[in-house]
């Protein structure tokens, strides 16, 4: 609870800097990525490690980069591997989901609309600036994954762990509300939100790095807007929430990921990258790891 009245703080404090101190624009690209970074970086990087002294005391910088799992980046060519094979099963889910929907309306799945749903150019710049509004999004890892997990590991089981840290997740998004957001779509963002927090919450355990969850977030984000465009444009808003707590976000892609990074990481990670629960009092990775 601490963690998350901490990044609604510095929500506000960055917002209130950025908009009204300062007066820019808030339907601005780079103003966006500016006010993203700004919170996440005040959350992650100076309050809840300098005042909120988590997840584990009174501790160095290097020493809390080691706790969250952000300075673990070896092997970075396989674990680096394991997000971008992550994103890719979410990725075909999701072009699934938009698949499944045409299906339904009983129209035909011709070259066409298969290439308008991989239109890979709307993604990328000038057509779209999602690869650098969505950078911010890699960064909640830090608070709910690097932080929030990592101190529910020191305390709990790994299962109950993941759980209550991807509960934390979901609930953050009830925000949304706030900006207007209809209550349906949030509630489903909610489900979604707990259900692939699951995914990040596993990978995080298994590897002791937040870089594949990042990976996995960063490019999430970048994406859905695009393979399921079609989707958001023909379904009502509760078909789209039913696809994305199914397809697009939810439960048969989360699935998937937890059984891929399960075999992925068994077999292809050092020993030092996977399994056991943390002491509470001890830094989350051994010096060993990093050799």
């Amino acid at each position: 609870m601490a963690v998350m009245g901490t990044a609604v703080f510095s929500i506000l404090l960055a917002g209130a800097v950025i908009f009204g101190l300062i007066g820019l624009q808030e339907d601005a690209p780079t103003v966006q990525l500016a006010h993203g970074l700004s919170h996440h970086i005040l959350t992650g990087f100076v309050l809840a490690p300098f005042v909120l002294r988590l997840p584990k005391g009174k501790r160095s910088f290097v020493q809390y980069l080691e706790d969250i799992g952000l300075s673990n980046m070896r092997p970075f060519l396989r674990l680096a591997v394991l997000g971008l094979s992550c994103s890719a099963v979410l990725a075909l889910s999701q072009v699934a989901a938009s698949f499944v929907f045409r299906l339904s309306q009983g129209l035909p799945m011709d070259g066409s609309f298969v290439r308008r749903v991989l239109a890979l150019s709307e993604v990328l710049p000038p057509d779209s600036p999602s690869l650098l509004v969505s950078l911010p999004s890699a960064f909640e890892e830090v608070a709910f994954r690097g932080i929030v997990l990592t101190i529910f590991l020191g305390r709990y089981s790994e299962r109950k762990s993941i759980v209550f840290s991807s509960l934390g997740f979901g609930l953050m998004h009830l925000l949304n509300l706030a900006m207007g957001v209809e209550l349906v779509w949030v509630i489903g963002q909610v489900v979604w939100a707990f259900t692939i927090g699951l995914l990040y919450g596993y990978v995080f355990v298994r590897t002791r790095s937040l870089l594949p969850s990042m990976i996995v977030h960063y490019l999430s984000n970048v994406t859905i807007g695009w393979l399921t465009a079609y989707l958001q444009s023909q379904a009502s808003i509760e078909m789209q929430v039913l696809y994305g707590v199914i397809l697009s976000f939810g439960v048969v892609p989360t699935t998937l990921m937890i059984l891929w990074t399960r075999l992925y990481s068994s077999r292809w990670l050092p020993q030092g990258n996977r399994g056991g629960t943390p002491d509470a009092n001890q830094p989350l990775l051994h010096p060993a790891v990093h050799s």
